[in-house]
């Protein structure tokens, strides 16, 4: 009995990864800019907050040893860590098993990784060696990587020693002159795939690779091993991976394939719907866009809520509807990558939470120091805490981060009544950043090849001055809104109630509901009494379903508000979240 609950609690930890995370790969004579392209957005369930790392070049001892999660292996560092650009999501939970698979890299050498769940693969027999590995799989080919070849070689030695402890993963490896995408099965098999230079490459939560490239390392054992199992057999026709190791409970439902084709949908530039309701092998692995594919064109499939299809929820507020859209409510961070030959000019266009409502921020590569409000812990001290996070890690902080949480959760509240301006403010000053990079990106070309120190003072302006400016911007559009700030009467706690109150306005309240904004607004606390005694407007909320998986932390949370005239209002408090236990 003791045995079966560990496995049961291994399954439950190792299987509760991201959720719906998206990637585009654009080969680079598919791109506009003749440069390969990778759109990623990182999505997981939760409260998330999200950070920025410079990591330093280091040399270490040899032998040098690391356990990321807890129930895995302790892996074996290399005797050499690249710089890196790390883009960290932290989250607190009992087995921390999200902040696994979560973050986004690019070296000095300009590999980048990113990759996407695809639980659940078939595999019930996985091989590991002492619990296997999860996160270490991106950190160490990250650090110790010169190109996306080496990348994918140290990748598939990792999964072949220790075998892949989640149940299924995509991972995309990226340089200057190409991409792979490497599949994973939890376990040691794996299938590899190069993403053809004049094509692009969609991946939602399913494995894509119907067709492994045969030449790859691990082809012969992933086939042998699915005639072992019974899974495929030579008559039944050609070997498709993504058919026979995905799971029948994953396999082709509706939040990934609608991701999927109606990105497809955008890069073809025709009505895919009769996909919608197909087997995923009709989908395929990469395909010819119809025009070459702009940086324009990958913020577009980014944000998209599948406007103008049969997808389209009417939903007040899309990012929480069904189907599941590309732009979503586990949203934490988008970005957009720019490979260019030299590494320091690598462009990362970076929206923080849901891109519809938040400008994508031009972030070069080559910087030294970050701008202020994006790093809360440094890097080092940052990899030590990442599976050791408590609950203060996640209490509101006045950072970049959190401001632009406020300004999503706001626009959610407001979507019909705002969403429109506020996505023509974020289209005004991106189109002002791309004219002003235009001229400064040539500057910094020319200075790179003769003073790179001024090259690098100038990136790291550049970089500067568009988040302020970006800031700039989500304050004047906060101001537009109207929102009520109210102050926190007592604590939250689970299974009671908790008041609020605010200056009383020029209108009555009638209705009010309070919760998280990554929370569906089902689960938000609703307003029991309203009192108003000219002066102030007091507001009691019953505790709410959301708190039952709330982090106990000092928590900004979300208002609703109805008036008598049914017109709507957004409204903000930050209050102390406490549980039982």
């Amino acid at each position: 009995m003791v045995f079966i609950f560990f496995l049961i609690l291994f399954i439950l930890t190792f299987t509760k990864t991201s959720s719906a995370c998206m990637t585009i790969l654009v080969g680079k004579k598919a791109s506009l800019t003749e440069e390969i392209l990778i759109g990623h957005n990182e999505d997981a369930p939760g409260r998330f907050t999200m950070q920025t790392h410079l990591v330093k070049k280091r040399r270490r001892h040899p032998g040098t040893k690391i356990k990321f999660e807890s129930d895995l292996a302790e892996l074996e560092l290399s005797a050499s860590c690249t710089n890196l650009f790390w883009s960290e999501a932290k989250t607190y939970s009992n087995d921390d098993s999200d902040s696994a698979f979560c973050d986004f890299y690019v070296n000095e050498y300009g590999v980048v990784i990113c990759s996407n769940n695809c639980t659940h693969s078939r595999e019930d027999k996985p091989e590991l060696l002492n619990g296997g590995i999860g996160y270490g799989l991106r950190r160490l080919t990250a650090e110790s990587s010169h190109s996306a070849k080496e990348a994918l070689s140290i990748a598939c030695e990792l999964v072949e020693k220790y075998g892949y402890a989640s149940s299924g993963r995509s991972y995309a490896f990226a340089d200057k002159e190409e991409i792979y995408v490497m599949q994973i099965v939890h376990g040691k098999h794996y299938a590899i795939k190069r993403v053809p230079d004049d094509e692009v490459c969609v991946i939602p939560n399913h494995y894509t690779i119907h067709e492994p490239d045969i030449n790859s390392r691990g082809y012969d054992e992933l086939l042998n091993y699915a005639v072992r199992r019974g899974w495929y057999k030579p008559d039944d026709g050609t070997f498709d991976f993504a058919k026979v190791y995905q799971s029948e409970d994953s396999y082709g439902i509706e939040k990934n394939t609608h991701r999927h084709v109606r990105a497809l949908e955008i890069l073809l530039e025709k009505d895919l719907s009769g996909l919608l309701n197909q087997k995923c092998e009709s989908i395929p692995f990469s395909i010819k866009p119809a025009h070459k594919v702009s940086i324009k064109t990958l913020k577009k499939i980014l944000r998209t809520h599948f406007e103008d299809t049969s997808s389209y929820s009417e939903n007040s507020n899309p990012h929480f509807a069904k189907p599941l859209t590309v732009c979503n409510c586990d949203t934490l961070e988008s970005t957009i990558a720019e490979i260019r030959h030299n590494p320091d000019r690598i462009i990362l266009r970076r929206a923080l939470g849901r891109p519809c409502f938040s400008p994508y921020i031009i972030w070069y590569c080559g910087i030294t120091e970050l701008p202020e409000g994006y790093e809360e812990m440094n890097a080092d001290s940052s990899l030590e805490n990442h599976f050791h996070t408590m609950p203060s890690d996640m209490d509101y902080k006045n950072n970049a981060w959190f401001r632009a949480m406020e300004l999503q959760a706001f626009c959610d509240i407001l979507y019909r009544e705002k969403g429109e301006y506020v996505r023509s403010k974020i289209a005004e000053i991106e189109s002002h950043e791309e004219l002003k990079l235009k001229t400064l990106d040539s500057q910094i070309e020319l200075r790179l090849r003769n003073d790179p120190d001024i090259a690098r003072a100038m990136m790291e302006a550049a970089v500067i001055l568009s988040t302020e400016e970006s800031e700039a911007l989500m304050n004047e559009i906060k101001d537009k809104l109207g929102v009520i700030t109210a102050e926190a009467l007592n604590d939250v706690i689970q299974g009671d109630t908790f008041k609020v109150r605010f200056h009383t306005q020029d209108f009555r309240i009638t209705e009010c509901i309070c919760g998280p904004s990554y929370e569906n607004q089902s689960e938000w606390s609703k307003c029991k009494v309203i009192k108003e005694n000219g002066k102030y407007t007091e507001l009691e909320f019953d505790s709410g379903s959301w708190i039952d998986n709330a982090v106990p932390c000092f928590t900004d949370l979300y208002m609703k508000m109805t008036d008598e005239n049914g017109n709507t209002h957004a409204g903000t408090v930050r209050i102390q979240v406490q549980k039982f236990h």
